[in-house]
C-alpha cells in the first residue's frame, strides 16, 4: 500500500510543478496535466508487481538433479523456506490494516458522492419549478436553452444529457449579460460539464487527501481559465472588461458555495482567483516547445515513478515479507485445505501419491476463486503441489493434462508453468517442445534464466543434440561453475571428442560422473516452498 501512496505522490508532484512551469501555456495543457495526476490516485500500483504477469520463477525453486551432491546446491535450504513462507502466509492482527482503512475511507467517499448527486438531482428539480425561459433568438446560433431562476447565482449550467444556462432574473438588464452567456455557453461546447463531474468524483471519493482536493480545485481553475482564453478571442476587451465587473461586484455577496454544493459551472470563485483571472486576460498565452517539454517531462517522470512500482523485483521482496500485502482470511483458508488434502505428497508410497493428486485436484475443482493476485497464487501452489506428486509417479502426461485445467489457452500463466511444462516433455522424449517453452521464459526474462530453467534449456539442448547452444546456455545462465553445469560440460565435451576440456574439468566433478564415457544427470523433481508445511 505505501508503494501505492509513494507513487501517486510522485506523480502529482510532477504535474504539480510543471503546471507551475506553465503558466504561461494555454490553461488546457495545464489542465490535462493536472487530471493526469489526479486520475492516477485510481490506479492500483501496489498490485501490479505481485499479478502473475510479473511473476519470476526466482520465486520458486526447482530441484534439477537427484543426484546427492547437487541437493545442497539446489534444493531450497531452511532458511530459503521460512522466508518464502513468511511472505505467504502472513500474521492476522486484530489491529485494522492500512489497506482495510483506505478501502473504508474509498467507500464513504462513494456515500459522499452519492449524496452530491442527489443534492443535484434535487437542485435541478427545484431549477425547472422555479424558471422561465430566456428567448435564446436573441443570440445566434445559440444551441443551449437558457433560463432565468432565482435560486443560485449570477450564471451555471447543468446537465449532462440535456444542458441548461441558468441565469439569476438580476442579469437580464446588466451589460456585461452577453459575456456571462458566452462564458457558460463555451463551458458547455468545451465539455467542461463532464470534466466537472469526474473531477467531483475524484475529490469526494479522495475527501480525505490533501493533494486530490488541492488538485481538484486547480483543475477546476484551469477549466474557468480556458474558458476566459477562449471567450476573450470571440469577444476582445469587451469580455475582460464585463468579467472584471460582475466578478468585483459579486463577491459584494457572500458565496453559496461549498465542498457539499453539487458540480455547477459556475462563475463565482474566490476572490484571489477571481483576481488573477483578470490579470490572466491581459496576457497572451501562446503554446512553445518549452511547455510541451515540461508536459512531457511530467509524463516521463510519472511513467518512471509507475514503472519502478510494476517492474520491483519479486526476488528482493522475499526478503521482506512486511512489503507484501496481508493475506485475506480466505486465502489463508484455501492454503490450509490445499496442504491438509496433499498431507502425502512427500510419501513414497504409490497408492498414497495417487489419492494425493486426486484429493489435490478435486479439491481446486470444488474451491471458491479468489480475488486479486491472491487467486494466481493459490492456482500455482496447488498446480505445483501437482507437477511434484505427479513427478514421483513419472506421470508426466498427467502433468500437461494439469496444465491445460489450470491455465486454458489465454490465461496469462505465470512464468514457473513453463519449467514445468519443459519438464514434463524433456521426460517425455519432446526435446524440441522443452527447448520452445524455455526459450520463450528466456526471451520474457530477457535471458535471466533461474538456475534450474537453465539446466534444464541445457540438458534439453543436449539431448536434442545441440551442442553448441547447450555451452551457450551453460556459459550464459547462472550455472557457471557449478557442479551440475560441469556434469553436463563434461558429457559434451566427451560428446565433442574434446579430451583437453574433459581433462580440466575431471578434477572438479564427483567420483561418480567423472567416467568415460560421461553420464548425463537424472532430471529431479519439481519442489514447493509448501512442502516444509507438511
Amino acid at each position: 500500500m505505501m508503494d501505492y501512496f509513494v507513487t501517486c505522490t510522485i506523480i502529482s508532484v510532477c504535474c504539480l510543478l510543471a503546471s507551475l512551469g506553465m503558466k504561461s501555456a494555454p490553461s488546457r495543457l495545464n489542465f490535462y496535466v493536472i487530471m493526469l495526476a489526479l486520475i492516477a490516485w485510481f490506479v492500483p500500483w501496489q498490485y501490479f508487481s505481485q499479478l502473475p504477469l510479473f511473476e519470476s520463477t526466482s520465486q520458486y525453486t526447482v530441484n534439477v538433479a537427484e543426484f546427492s551432491f547437487l541437493n545442497t546446491l539446489i534444493a531450497p535450504t531452511g532458511a530459503q523456506v521460512i522466508t518464502s513462507e513468511s511472505s505467504i502466509i502472513a500474521p492476522v492482527s486484530w489491529l485494522p490494516s492500512l489497506n482495510h482503512i483506505f478501502s473504508v475511507l474509498l467507500l464513504s467517499g462513494i456515500g459522499l458522492f452519492t449524496l452530491r448527486v442527489a443534492m443535484y438531482v434535487k437542485l435541478v428539480k427545484n431549477l425547472k419549478a422555479n424558471s422561465s425561459l430566456y428567448s435564446t433568438s436573441k443570440r445566434e446560433n445559440c444551441i443551449y436553452p437558457i433560463r432565468f431562476t432565482s435560486i443560485g447565482g449570477p450564471a451555471f449550467a447543468t446537465g449532462l444529457v440535456n444542458p441548461v444556462v441558468w441565469l439569476t432574473p438580476e442579469m437580464e438588464n446588466r451589460k456585461e449579460l452577453n459575456s456571462v452567456i458566452e462564458h457558460e455557453l463555451t463551458h458547455l461546447q468545451q465539455g467542461d460539464i463532464y470534466w466537472t463531474w469526474l473531477i467531483c468524483f475524484i475529490e469526494s471519493v479522495f475527501w480525505w487527501n490533501p493533494i486530490c482536493s488541492k488538485l481538484a480545485r486547480l483543475a477546476k481553475e484551469q477549466l474557468e481559465l480556458s474558458c476566459d482564453e477562449k471567450c476573450m478571442r470571440k469577444l476582445k476587451g469587451k469580455y475582460q472588461l464585463d468579467l472584471a465587473s460582475l466578478l468585483l461586484s459579486e463577491h459584494e455577496k457572500k458565496s453559496k458555495y461549498n465542498f457539499f454544493t453539487p458540480p455547477l459551472l459556475n462563475i463565482e470563485h474566490s476572490k484571489s482567483f477571481n483576481i488573477q483571472r483578470i490579470k490572466m486576460l491581459n496576457k497572451e498565452k501562446t503554446m512553445k516547445s518549452k511547455h510541451m517539454v515540461m508536459a512531457l517531462a511530467a509524463l516521463s517522470f510519472s511513467a518512471l515513478a509507475a514503472a519502478q512500482i510494476v517492474d520491483e523485483n519479486p526476488k528482493n521482496e522475499q526478503h521482506s515479507a512486511q512489503k507484501q500485502p496481508a493475506a485475506s482470511n480466505q486465502y489463508n483458508q484455501q492454503l490450509a485445505q490445499l496442504l491438509e488434502v496433499a498431507g502425502d505428497a512427500k510419501s513414497d508410497q504409490p497408492t498414497q501419491l495417487i489419492q494425493t493428486a486426486k484429493n489435490i485436484q478435486k479439491w481446486y475443482a470444488n474451491r471458491g476463486v479468489l480475488s486479486g493476485f491472491e487467486e494466481g497464487k493459490i492456482k500455482l501452489e496447488s498446480y505445483t503441489l501437482l507437477v511434484h506428486v505427479f513427478s514421483k509417479l513419472e506421470q508426466y502426461e498427467d502433468i500437461l493434462s494439469a496444465y491445460e485445467t489450470w491455465y486454458p489457452a489465454g490465461s496469462n500463466p505465470p512464468y514457473f508453468t513453463k519449467n514445468s511444462l519443459a519438464n514434463a516433455y524433456i521426460q517425455l522424449g519432446r526435446y524440441e517442445l522443452a527447448i520452445a517453452e524455455l526459450e520463450g521464459l528466456s526471451r520474457e526474462l530477457d535471458g535471466n534464466l533461474h538456475e534450474g530453467s537453465a539446466g534444464n534449456l541445457a540438458l534439453a539442448y543436449i539431448y536434442a543434440a545441440d551442442y553448441d547452444n547447450a555451452l551457450d546456455t551453460l556459459q550464459q545462465g547462472n550455472l557457471e561453475g557449478s557442479a551440475y553445469g560441469d556434469v553436463l560440460k563434461y558429457y559434451i565435451y566427451d560428446q565433442q571428442n574434446n579430451q583437453i576440456k574433459m581433462a580440466e574439468l575431471k578434477g572438479r566433478l564427483p567420483a561418480a560422473f567423472a567416467v568415460t564415457p560421461a553420464l548425463l544427470p537424472r532430471i529431479g523433481i519439481p519442489q514447493s516452498p509448501l512442502l516444509a508445511k507438511l
